[in-house]
């Protein structure tokens, strides 16, 4: 994951409240809402950026201890997870058609079963085109996720000479 998006992310909530409280004198909480979105997503862990917004790290909280930990420390899972919010919400992927190809690679099961319901909150506009031999994700799925997609060949056109 290039960890800029993250940085990138906050950037932006931080100057869409400065210019709401530019325009209407009360500071927006914008920054603080993406702080708490993105400590969601995590488990067990939270993001702690500068704040000057050059560098981003985590830390997790152990037997009453905090531990800092890099970008790297985090599993791959993770920072898929993570970077699949960001890109939804940061680039603002609405009413899209989104395809995706094993999205269950390296996902714990129960975040292969979770990912159904984290694309529908994360862009509930959106309609999302899965492949996946992922057994956990399968059972995620509801009739009403489900449009069956019938295959049809194209009659090939006769070429005339």
């Amino acid at each position: 994951m290039d960890l800029d998006y993250i940085i990138d992310f906050f950037k932006y909530a931080r100057d869409k409240d400065f210019k709401q409280a530019i325009e209407s004198g009360e500071y927006g909480n914008t920054y603080k809402s993406v702080l708490n979105e993105l400590n969601s997503i995590l488990v067990n862990k939270k993001i702690n950026i500068k704040s000057d917004l050059s560098r981003v790290n985590f830390k997790i909280d152990r037997d009453g201890e905090s531990q800092e930990l890099y970008p790297e420390d985090l599993s791959h899972g993770e920072l898929k997870r993570l970077s699949i919010y960001i890109w939804l919400r940061f680039k603002n992927i609405e009413n899209a058609i989104v395809l995706m190809d094993e999205i269950e690679n390296a996902f714990h099961p129960d975040w292969q079963y979770q990912i159904i319901s984290d694309l529908v909150e994360w862009g509930e506009s959106n309609q999302y085109i899965l492949a996946t031999h992922s057994y956990e994700l399968c059972q995620a799925l509801t009739p009403a996720h489900v449009k069956e997609l019938e295959p049809k060949l194209l009659a090939e056109k006769q070429i005339e000479n």
